[in-house]
């Protein structure tokens, strides 16, 4: 493996929104702002990090400071605006992390996406209660106002998912549309449950005082989550140096399990409140907590991708309307590299 004495992390202006699936990781862990650049990195292979640099994307700073990519690969986040897929589509990005469900979802609209590699192997969509709430299962949502920030992308795919796994409708169900706001909305009782991430909006409620559980949303949750994305084209021309670049960050996935605070030390050139011990612990927490979705199964490895849970998402996504005007193939949007 290469090891360059210096790599760059570059960010772009915005230029559309939309959310993804790491949208939500912003706070908690001292991120801020990257500087803009739209200048598609100074490495030939560029990956896209979504939004603000945080410690969930750890297991890609380690992967680059331990020389594990090649020389030419660099990172980019994104500008807070910019959306999930919109670089990599100019083709300012080559590799994004992003949800496989939302590729999906984005191809099926007419969007030319492959998903390669994996990213996490749990998908991190849960319910979340008050530790004080008589909900003790998704059959107890009946009845009950659940938050969540829109009706698209992951937080709202795990509604319907745990409305599917506990027999319910959506009109069993008082489902408020809340914006980014679950925290507050369940800490000041506006609703009784809110969609969010195990890795990220359960942490930061306890972190900021709301004791709360986590619901599963299923047993075997029909989708995968964030994983690695290109397109077509990327994939035809430089699919060698892509497969290279899925098996090297699934080696950073794997140092980022196994030892969460050199993933804190890692990101610290990326996030630099991480200086403050506080911030550094409150960071270690979503850390653990993120390595938990990462951690292989029992059935794949780190940075594994299974093509038939990708069938299995299109098939979900499509059964609930969230497609398209065509219905993808997993063979088409799904081309396992480095594995």
């Amino acid at each position: 493996m290469n090891h360059p004495s210096r790599r760059s992390i570059l960010s772009a202006v915005s230029v559309t929104a939309l959310t993804g699936i790491l949208t939500a990781c912003g706070s908690g862990t001292g991120a801020r702002k990257a500087s803009a650049s739209a200048s598609g990195g100074t490495g030939d292979l560029v990956i896209g990090l979504t939004y603000t640099p945080n410690i969930q994307f750890a297991p890609f700073y380690m992967a680059l400071s331990d020389g594990q990519y090649a020389a030419d690969v660099s990172l980019r986040h994104h500008g807070e605006q910019e959306g999930q897929f919109d670089a990599l589509l100019a083709g300012t990005e080559h590799i994004v992390v992003g949800g496989a469900d939302e590729a999906v979802v984005a191809a099926s609209n007419g969007n030319a996406l492959v998903v390669i590699g994996g990213f996490y192997q749990r998908y991190p969509g849960c319910i979340i209660v008050p530790e004080s709430s008589d909900i003790t299962d998704l059959a107890g949502l009946k009845g009950r106002a659940i938050g969540t920030p829109g009706r698209t992308g992951e937080t709202w795919y795990s509604v319907l998912v745990a409305l599917s796994t506990a027999g319910l409708g959506q009109d069993d169900v008082d489902i408020q549309e809340i914006g980014y706001t679950q925290q507050a909305a369940l800490a000041s009782g506006k609703v009784d449950a809110v969609a969010g991430y195990s890795n990220n909006d359960a942490v930061q409620l306890a972190q900021n005082g709301t004791l709360v559980r986590t619901l599963a949303i299923s047993q075997d949750v029909p989708l995968v989550g964030a994983s690695l994305v290109t397109t077509p084209d990327v994939l035809a021309a430089r699919r060698d140096e892509l497969a290279a670049a899925v098996t090297a960050s699934a080696t950073g996935m794997t140092a980022f399990v196994d030892d969460p605070d050199a993933a804190v030390e890692a990101a610290k050139e990326y996030v630099p409140d991480l200086a403050d011990a506080a911030q550094a612990a409150h960071a270690r927490e979503v850390a653990a907590a993120t390595g938990e979705l990462i951690r292989p199964t029992a059935d794949t490895a780190a940075g594994s991708l299974d093509s038939d849970r990708v069938g299995a998402t299109i098939d979900f996504l499509g059964d609930h309307g969230l497609l398209g005007d065509r219905m993808p193939q997993a063979s088409e949007v799904c081309v396992p590299l480095g594995q």
